[in-house]
């Protein structure tokens, strides 16, 4: 019988981490660790053929490395003297624009 409520019955709850990506996450760092000495050889090997493609290969295993940057967006900031010449009203409409931005951004 299918689940027309729109509930969620069983399986994993909201915030808990799927073991088996960490499994495998575990297992690929297990891989390249017991293989650094061997990773230098091959870019090396591969560099004197292709220089290109090592650099390549690097900036693909630096994303295992280092987490990839989010865009963001840069609007010219607001200084502490233009939000003081604005009124209580302009003030309070400002802050609720803030948090729902904030809240935005946080459900991303």
């Amino acid at each position: 019988m299918a689940n027309t409520t729109g509930k969620k019955f069983g399986g994993r709850k909201k915030g808990t981490p799927n073991k088996i990506t960490q499994d495998v996450r575990s297992a690929f760092k297990q891989l390249i660790e017991s293989n650094t000495d061997n990773l230098f050889v091959w870019l090396d090997k591969i560099a004197k053929d292709n220089p290109e493609k090592a650099f390549d290969l690097i900036l693909k295993l630096s994303e295992f490395v280092t987490p990839k940057l989010n865009r963001t967006e840069h609007k010219e900031q607001t200084s502490i003297e233009d939000l003081l010449q604005l009124t209580p009203a302009q003030r309070k409409q400002r802050i609720i624009e803030l948090r729902k931005k904030i809240k935005n951004n946080e459900s991303k």
